[in-house]
């Protein structure tokens, strides 16, 4: 219970009925109000221009905010996330972040406030005001989609609450955003260029919303493609390396769109897609920084083919040299004679130099190459005598 002319607050037991404790220090406290979880009490000082914030547990006072002149009314938003002070003297609300103990926010509201409510939804706030004899419907957001942008502006943002309609701003901090549409429950609006975290509000003929954090993010770098070149066919992993990727959305090869994962802020890994044939194609990455200005090019390829070896014959101890013939064969990353690999050199796209390993036995042998874009076979490809 607030003591107004005591400069104080009494702390009643519900049991006893008794007074068990008193918290000085205080001015003139007028309203008061409690959050959800009965942790911390906001107290509006009507003389000092403040709300004092007390710890329930310890009964100290552990923060005094300054907020309007003769703040009367005060209350807690259901998810605890605000409190609104009706500012009796000024004629506006304060909104109180809770995480920080700090005005986010000052509305303008009707003459003498000195009463403000929220819905058990948290969608609606009203605030009486007594020297008008009017009620203030104060138009509130409850979302903003995407929460960040990137810091050129220029992508469009959906803001959804109540009491919206007939919005004659947007403001990302003191900057004005471009409203493209407007429904009682719903804007459309195009960000202004900026930097860091701007507090969203919304004016509407009635007053101002409750703000929201806005994140201008910085733009994503890239730095490598691993690998950088895959079957035509796609449905291949590979990694991409660079900076700022914690909001990756969207991976593009050329225009075709694939889904992320994100590993880090510097490591994302994405399928690729199928592409209609084998080509280079630029990729880029959407974040919530913008799309990357610097693409890198990956390379689709058709899988390998081996069409013939020459010679085809050689000694049972190896040690020869042998050359292999075919298509797709330039990323070569693996060559086997029945699944034992050997040493080799790439000379082209269509032809590898291969060092003939030595042979347990005289027969035949399987020659496989692996590439970038798959594997190929020539079954009894080569005889040892």
């Amino acid at each position: 219970m607030t003591n107004q002319g005591g400069n104080s607050l009494s702390v009643i037991s519900t049991v006893t009925n008794t007074v068990v404790a008193t918290i000085t220090g205080l001015s003139a406290p007028y309203g008061a109000a409690i959050t959800n979880d009965s942790r911390y009490l906001y107290v509006a000082n009507s003389t000092a221009n403040t709300v004092s914030v007390i710890d329930t547990v310890s009964r100290t006072i552990i923060a005094t905010i300054p907020v309007g002149t003769t703040p009367w009314g005060v209350t807690v938003t259901p998810d605890n996330s605000h409190v609104y002070v009706a500012n009796n003297g000024s004629d506006t609300v304060s909104y109180i972040d809770t995480a920080t103990n700090t005005v986010s926010s000052t509305v303008a509201v009707g003459h003498q406030p000195t009463g403000v409510g929220v819905a058990a939804s948290g969608l609606t706030a009203y605030v009486s005001n007594n020297g008008a004899n009017t009620v203030t419907i104060l138009a509130l957001i409850n979302m903003i989609s995407p929460p960040a942008g990137p810091e050129a502006g220029g992508n469009i943002v959906t803001v959804t609450g109540t009491n919206l309609a007939g919005a004659t701003a947007v403001k990302f901090g003191q900057v004005p955003g471009t409203i493209m549409a407007n429904t009682p429950n719903q804007i459309l609006v195009v960000p202004p260029p900026g930097v860091g975290v701007a507090l969203l509000t919304v004016t509407t003929p009635v007053g101002t919303s409750n703000p929201k954090p806005y994140v201008y993010a910085p733009g994503s770098e890239l730095d490598s493609l691993v690998p950088g070149t895959g079957p035509t066919a796609g449905r291949n992993i590979i990694s991409i390396k660079g900076n700022r990727f914690s909001t990756a959305t969207q991976v593009r090869f050329g225009s075709v769109p694939a889904v992320p994962t994100v590993v880090s802020d510097q490591l994302i890994t994405v399928t690729v897609p199928p592409a209609a044939a084998p080509g280079l194609v630029p990729v880029t990455v959407t974040t919530a920084g913008g799309i990357t200005p610097q693409p890198i090019t990956y390379a689709y390829i058709d899988p390998p083919f081996l069409s013939a070896v020459s010679p085809s014959t050689g000694p049972v101890p190896g040690g020869n040299v042998i050359n292999l013939y075919g298509l797709n064969l330039s990323t070569t990353s693996l060559v086997t004679f029945n699944d034992a690999p050997v040493q080799y050199s790439v000379q082209s796209d269509t032809v590898l130099t291969v060092v003939v390993p030595p042979s347990p036995a005289a027969g035949t042998v399987d020659i496989t190459v692996t590439t970038d874009s798959g594997t190929s076979t020539l079954t009894s490809a080569y005889v040892y005598v």
